[in-house]
């Protein structure tokens, strides 16, 4: 792949890029088909609000860093996983692999902007043999159909699994982790190439655990299932929903939910 780099004589806007630059930052509006997006709609909620380019292209670690800051991730949470996904991709074993890569990197090599700093898209989020895995919640395997997009049937299913309370409807880490445990059982026999093994499963579970630290209002009342519409269906901040980010969290809260849910969803062997 040929390395990315801005223009640096960048060719006149279109109306609509034009017009979406003119949205202040945090204000929420959706990309179009022809902008970068991952399979993770909580980094497209972050381009679609503007904390991010609104294109999904040339991002940097720093703006990253910002942005993850804007929805209250834990300091060293934000700090971890933007300097995994700066990295340079090499796949596991590559003899060739250039100094300082890793497998969980998203980056080209010499992919940087016109200033020198590293940028990367965000469709490099959905690459192979990276951090994006089979037995999603609301994608596709990459064998069977689109990785990258929401699918629709997939996504209605996954709204079944919220409880509902006297009030609203939540979902809980519980039940969260029991559906993927379901998950998995079904995508063995529909998925004679399924890629799920111990790495893919941690990251999953991390997934469930950064929505309940970011989104949840608590381990017992769970996230509001408006939120995960919100963030899941629409790829935008539940702010609306009165949603407000939280002023402080620690990792330790995020890698302990992310322990409990990977527990219950175990699939490799008896617990």
């Amino acid at each position: 792949m040929t390395t990315q780099r801005r223009n640096p004589q960048p060719q006149q806007p279109t109306g609509s890029q034009k017009s979406l630059s003119l949205f202040p930052r945090g204000e929420y509006h959706r990309g179009s088909s022809t902008d970068s997006r991952a399979p993770c709609p909580i980094l497209n909620s972050l381009a679609n609000h503007g904390y991010v380019a609104r294109s999904g292209r040339n991002i940097t670690k720093p703006e990253l860093q910002a942005a993850l800051a804007e929805i209250g991730l834990a300091y060293t949470a934000r700090l971890a996983l933007c300097n995994i996904a700066f990295k340079v991709h090499a796949d596991e074993g590559d003899s060739n692999a250039p100094p300082g890569s890793s497998r969980l990197g998203f980056r080209e090599p010499g992919q940087v902007n016109e200033e020198g700093e590293d940028v990367l898209d965000l469709e490099q989020v959905g690459r192979a043999k990276a951090m994006e895995h089979d037995v999603s919640l609301t994608r596709q395997d990459r064998e069977l159909g689109d990785h990258m997009r929401l699918d629709k049937g997939m996504y209605e299913r996954l709204l079944t699994v919220a409880a509902k309370n006297e009030k609203k409807k939540s979902f809980h880490l519980w039940s969260l982790a029991r559906y993927r445990r379901t998950l998995y059982t079904e995508h063995v026999q529909s998925n004679k190439k399924l890629t799920f093994g111990i790495p893919q499963h941690t990251a999953a579970c991390l997934e469930v655990s950064a929505m309940q630290a970011v989104f949840g209002k608590g381990v017992f009342s769970g996230v509001p299932a408006e939120y995960y519409e919100a963030v899941l269906g629409e790829e935008r901040l539940p702010y609306r929903e009165g949603w407000t980010p939280r002023r402080f969290m620690l990792l330790a809260e995020i890698l302990a939910f992310a322990v409990f849910v990977a527990v219950l969803a175990w699939p490799f062997g008896p617990f």
